[in-house]
């Protein structure tokens, strides 16, 4: 990792992470960091470091590397915010890094399967555009956002988790869609006042919703 900070040759696209890991190692060698909070911290910058060097690897394939990039940056985007809130207001955020950080661990395993990778992304995408959202957002104001990524980051835990079916992980591909059309189109510059304001107070019930059937399927017993 000091390595990795040290270089002036890192890729722009790789600058944030970099800077941000230099700040995830304080906050885990302080401390005033709750002691859970530290182990899932440093596991992060852990599967951080691996990722950024196969990302530079050449033997990377440019479909591996993309995969890896759209993991690494909402872990990234998660390690900062939870740089920036109390340590009694991280529960939500600290949960989301640590089911990124599994998440990258499986897409860097060579042995996780096309399915299973794309079932991860589907989830990874929509908390990507939650967290990006979440760091525009004041604090006052970021409640329904957490409240989806806290629905999101127990979907991605149930598609992590290597004892749900391939059938499920696809249900819950299909139970992310609305939310993450909702995100996107709050994210796009080009949406309306009115219009983001409307999808703005959809975040709240389609998170609701997504939690509802992540916690129906985590009771269903396996397809067979």
């Amino acid at each position: 990792m000091t390595e990795l900070s040290k270089r002036q040759d890192v890729p722009p696209e790789l600058e944030e992470t970099v800077d941000q890991l230099s700040s995830t190692l304080r906050m885990v060698e302080d401390p005033k960091t709750p002691l859970p909070d530290r182990h899932a911290l440093a596991k992060s910058v852990g599967q951080l470091t691996v990722a950024l060097r196969l990302i530079e690897d050449p033997k990377t394939s440019p479909k591996e590397r993309q995969a890896l990039l759209l993991v690494v940056r909402p872990l990234t985007t998660s390690l900062q915010i939870i740089g920036k809130t109390p340590p009694s207001q991280r529960a939500a955020y600290t949960a989301c890094a640590r089911q990124l950080t599994g998440a990258l661990r499986l897409i860097e395993d060579p042995k996780t399967t096309a399915q299973h990778r794309e079932a991860l992304l589907l989830v990874v995408r929509p908390l990507n555009s939650s967290l990006k959202i979440i760091t525009k957002t004041p604090p006052s104001q970021r409640a329904a956002y957490t409240e989806s990524v806290q629905s999101l980051t127990l979907a991605l835990r149930l598609i992590e988790d290597p004892k749900t079916s391939p059938e499920h992980r696809r249900e819950l591909g299909e139970a992310v869609q609305p939310l993450t059309r909702t995100l996107q189109g709050i994210e796009d510059p080009k949406t309306p006042p009115e219009r983001r304001r409307d999808l703005t107070e959809s975040v709240r019930p389609q998170s609701d919703e997504l939690a509802d059937r992540t916690r129906e399927i985590l009771g269903s017993p396996s397809p067979g």
